[in-house]
């Protein structure tokens, strides 16, 4: 019998329990703010227009990266019937891709616009997806090289664009800025659910993964329309000595490059976890003897289940000081630390499963987190250089790890193992920056 459907289930239920008391707490604390709620007196009108010009734009690119996630290493590796080095090398494009761009792309955002940046994202994006329709290796390679490129874009300049609004809106007395970082990792989520088991329902109605890519360009087209249509262009300062000054402050400032420790060492950790997390929960059902792959856009909702619990846990803790959110931060990296250790000393399919579900748990804790903290030390001004610049030094990281990439299970729990003693080493420089 196959157990994911109940523990899918489970993880719902739980987020419907948690949703609910967090509702009824609010209640009767008299919380006048809700994380999912309107605010309340002046500005709510406007408020409200905000969170959905954002949102619909955010959840449709969230959309189509979770959609068509789950499927793309089992797409090249079986479908295409590539070599796991092959795969790895892949893999290893995009993120050198991502790691060249990120020098230079949020500058560029930030001097030619942050709209016209997510505009790029979406095409970018889209002919990534296309790329697979294709066997022919340059075809593939050039995919995911854009792929890349999107990543780096949809991780800096949508954020980017939505704080300097917020700002130029003045809608600080009506609508907390940590809200919406709450409410990003939380509504995507639901997308993320939603989107894993629309891709497994596709493509298992046509046989084919690659489906699923068509439905994220479906998801690409809506938001480029909708941005096209409805978002407003923002800018960063024109460069000049005291903006120079302004990026170089920000850069040597130790608590911003402990927040790029961070960044890199648990991002990096998410990022191979991504690409080992199907081939492992593979591993440890054939040991025991099962010959049927495992549900993997079902596996995929339920660790997004796991997600959207984390991102409900930082909006019920809702840590008010910069030093709260670090020790908050501190104790993400830990817990994501040890559910990286447990698949390597208990091959069994259900801990693995379970383990994997608590790192996303931690992955939902800790986007919310990290914004917030970034929100708080790097300046408007050089915000989308800074958060690009953030991403070099995890592209490299997780192209060196790629680069080294093995079959087999040794190799798996070796990489597992590494990262894990990264995220405890990590612990100790936040714990020394950003927690005083």
């Amino acid at each position: 019998m196959e157990l994911y459907p109940i523990y899918f289930a489970s993880l719902v239920l739980f987020n419907a329990a948690l949703a609910y008391h967090r509702r009824e707490r609010s209640k009767s604390d008299g919380s006048k703010e809700e994380t999912l709620a309107l605010p309340q007196g002046e500005g709510r009108d406007d408020a409200r227009k905000f969170k959905v010009t954002y949102f619909t734009v955010y959840l449709l690119a969230m959309g189509a990266d979770w959609v068509q996630g789950p499927f793309m290493y089992t797409v090249y590796k079986d479908e295409k019937n590539l070599s796991e080095a092959v795969v790895a090398a892949l893999f290893t494009t995009g993120f050198v891709c991502a790691g060249i761009t990120a020098s230079f792309v949020g500058a560029l955002a930030d001097k030619h616009g942050r709209r016209a940046a997510c505009l790029t994202f979406c095409v970018a994006y889209a002919v990534s997806c296309l790329s697979v329709l294709s066997n022919d290796m340059v075809v593939l390679f050039t995919g995911r090289a854009l792929g890349g490129l999107a990543t780096t874009l949809l991780y800096s300049v949508f954020e980017t664009w939505m704080i300097a609004e917020y700002h130029a809106s003045g809608l600080s007395d009506s609508l907390r800025l940590e809200d919406m970082f709450g409410m990003s990792i939380t509504l995507s989520g639901v997308v993320a659910i939603v989107a894993g088991v629309v891709g497994e329902a596709v493509v298992g109605y046509t046989g084919t993964k690659v489906a699923a890519f068509l439905v994220a360009i479906l998801c690409l087209g809506a938001a480029f329309a909708y941005i096209w249509n409805f978002w407003s262009e923002n800018y960063g300062e024109p460069e000049d000595e005291k903006s120079g000054s302004d990026l170089r402050a920000s850069l040597l400032d130790k608590r911003v490059l402990s927040l790029a420790l961070a960044t890199t060492v648990f991002e990096g950790s998410m990022y191979l976890f991504v690409f080992f997390w199907a081939p492992a929960l593979k591993s440890a059902r054939a040991m025991a003897g099962i010959k049927d792959l495992p549900p993997f856009g079902l596996i995929f909702s339920s660790f997004m289940c796991a997600m959207m619990m984390g991102s409900m846990l930082f909006s019920t803790l809702d840590p008010r000081a910069g030093r709260d959110t670090g020790k908050l931060l501190l104790s993400i990296l830990a817990m994501g630390a040890n559910s990286l250790f447990v698949p390597v000393l208990f091959n069994n399919e259900m801990v693995s499963f379970w383990s994997f579900a608590a790192f996303e748990m931690c992955v939902g804790l800790y986007f919310p987190t990290m914004s917030r903290l970034k929100s708080e030390l790097v300046d408007d001004a050089v915000r989308g250089k800074v958060y690009a610049l953030m991403r070099l030094p995890l592209n490299v990281f997780i192209v060196l790890a790629l680069g080294v990439t093995r079959e087999g299970d040794a190799h798996r729990g070796m990489v597992f193992s590494a990262v894990g003693g990264l995220l405890l080493c990590s612990v100790f420089v936040v714990q020394k920056y950003l927690c005083k």
